[in-house]
């Protein structure tokens, strides 16, 4: 079954003058309207918004950063007293079972494992809130 119908010769790929799409007028696009000059100034309030709104994220960030730094130099300080803590108290429970093994000197090897005693606490104390 073969359509040979000379006004459309669509089926008949062999034919010179065949069309599988035919041609269509222009259409008119219509454009973007032109701004008015209340969205002109509404374009430029939100321009303004913005600018105002990254000057704020800069300042922010600029304000994070100092914080940031202040807090690490604090932890770094508080490690460093952990450290020193640690230290004297090894050193005087060191010292003090030294100074006791001579009998002649009880009461200051008493007075130092008290403080050898009193900065281990202060040692304990201290780790929490530098992991804070």
């Amino acid at each position: 079954m073969e359509y040979k119908d000379s006004k459309c010769n669509a089926y008949d790929t062999y034919a010179s003058n065949a069309k599988l799409y035919p041609s269509l007028p222009p259409v008119a696009v219509p454009s973007a309207p032109e701004p008015t000059s209340d969205e002109g100034t509404a374009q430029s309030y939100r321009l303004q918004k913005i600018n105002e709104i990254q000057k704020e994220i800069a300042a922010e960030k600029d304000k994070r950063a100092n914080l940031s730094k202040k807090y690490h130099r604090g932890v770094r300080v508080i490690a460093g007293v952990d450290n020193a803590l640690v230290v004297s108290s090894m050193v005087l429970g060191a010292a003090g079972i030294g100074v006791l093994s001579t009998i002649i000197a009880a009461p200051v090897a008493i007075a130092m494992e008290g403080a050898a005693i009193g900065i281990g606490l202060l040692s304990i104390i201290v780790k929490p809130i530098k992991s804070y």
